[in-house]
């Protein structure tokens, strides 16, 4: 249990700062590119969806390890056996959309519950 509220508050922690680090980038670094506004707003949006992709990874790869090395729970419904399972069901949980076709079990829901937020 421990664990899982460790695991949940530090990826919050780490998916912040990565955000506040890329769009601290994006404000000073945009604007010397030189590009014609709609280009920049362009720039902008993908690398903003680049760094989406990048947090849904990261949590990913943490719901891998929190069940198959941390033990902390289990995914009933739809099998979770390879990295694309869970690059999809972090990908419904990101997007909230909570799809329900995976429902995580024991202390791996607060790291989803945590996550939503």
């Amino acid at each position: 249990m421990i664990l899982a509220v460790v695991l949940a508050f530090a990826l919050v922690a780490v998916t912040f700062v990565f955000r506040y680090r890329v769009l601290l980038w994006l404000g000073t670094n945009t604007p010397k590119l030189n590009l014609p506004t709609h280009t920049q707003v362009l720039v902008i949006v993908v690398v903003l969806f680049l760094t989406h992709i990048v947090e849904i990874g990261i949590y990913a790869v943490t719901y891998s390890l929190s069940v198959s090395s941390f033990e902390l729970g289990i995914f009933r419904g739809s099998p979770v056996t390879d990295a694309m399972s869970y690059l999809y069901y972090q990908g419904a949980v990101y997007t909230a959309l909570g799809l329900g076709d995976i429902q995580p079990e024991s202390h791996i829901r607060f790291i989803t519950a945590m996550e939503a937020l």
